[in-house]
């Protein structure tokens, strides 16, 4: 109860001290809220086995939700508290599709060393395609463009939580830096294509505003590579590192608050050693 007092005391001030950062925060939890339900391991259970199995998952965002709202209302940021509304309906986003081959013409512009965005362009589709669509659509509004960017940044760093045979890993690079060259930098150009028209659209709209969309930018550009590296630091074949999961919304949190995306990078270079560390086990080690 304390820190939850606490943690509520901390935005409030925040809030206070600079009413701009209370969009950003209320945009933040909710791309943190679709991220950790991305990540439910225990969702086809309570799907099978509770009567109202969506909404006692969105009561269950909702006091999370409700905490942060709480905080905003008592800094009476009433436009941010709005912000957090859409949060409810997040049980109800699509997560997973058919089994069929999807995106077909988006796949072929993707290296075969990036399968993990094939894998999320396959389960994704379309929803996925229409979150950039509307971010695109949206950019003569304010923040809006920039969540829709966050959550598709989220749905790409949950994709690196998969971690593929060992087979796989000495099939895509030589060595453990050759492999995180490829990943990162094909990420980074990936990422780019993507944020780059939402960002040159928005500020368009709103020029006094191009360092904060500029800055939004290169954090869900970090949060990306934060995830890969993290994924390779604790890599072990054929695993799903769920627990990846609360570190990468912690650095999404920061990401999307303006001046604060250098606090990712500083994660990324911390775990930029460990992940050259344990590749280079798999790839020396013949024991694995």
């Amino acid at each position: 109860m304390g820190a939850v007092v606490t943690g509520i005391v901390l935005v409030q001030r925040t809030v206070e001290q600079d009413p701009t950062y209370a969009s950003y925060i209320a945009a933040g939890v909710l791309v943190m809220v679709l991220g950790l339900h991305q990540r439910r391991m225990d969702l086809h259970f309570v799907l099978r086995h509770l009567l109202y199995p969506r909404a006692a998952i969105a009561m269950e965002y909702g006091v999370l939700l409700l905490l942060v709202a709480i905080a905003l209302g008592l800094a009476k940021a009433w436009t941010a508290m709005a912000i957090l509304l859409p949060g409810i309906f997040i049980p109800w986003i699509p997560l997973k599709y058919g089994t069929g081959v999807r995106a077909r013409v988006v796949r072929a512009w993707i290296g075969p060393g990036l399968f993990e965005w094939k894998s999320i362009l396959h389960i994704t589709h379309p929803f996925g395609l229409v979150l950039w669509l509307a971010a695109l659509a949206c950019c003569w509004l304010p923040v809006l463009p920039m969540f829709l960017m966050g959550i598709i940044a989220m749905l790409v760093a949950g994709a690196q939580e998969q971690c593929e045979p060992r087979a796989m890993l000495l099939a895509s690079a030589t060595d453990a830096r050759a492999l995180l060259w490829k990943k990162v930098f094909g990420s980074i150009r990936l990422m780019l294509i993507m944020v780059f028209p939402v960002v040159i659209g928005a500020t368009i709209f709103r020029p006094g505003w191009w360092w904060i969309h500029a800055l939004f930018g290169v954090g869900m550009v970090v949060l990306v590579i934060y995830a890969i590296v993290l994924k390779y630091a604790n890599y072990r074949p054929c695993v799903r590192l769920e627990a990846n999961g609360a570190n990468v919304a912690v650095a999404a949190v920061f990401a999307i608050l303006p001046g604060l995306s250098l606090v990712p990078l500083i994660m990324v270079l911390t775990e930029l050693p460990k992940a050259r560390t344990n590749l280079d086990a798999y790839f020396h080690d013949h024991h694995h």
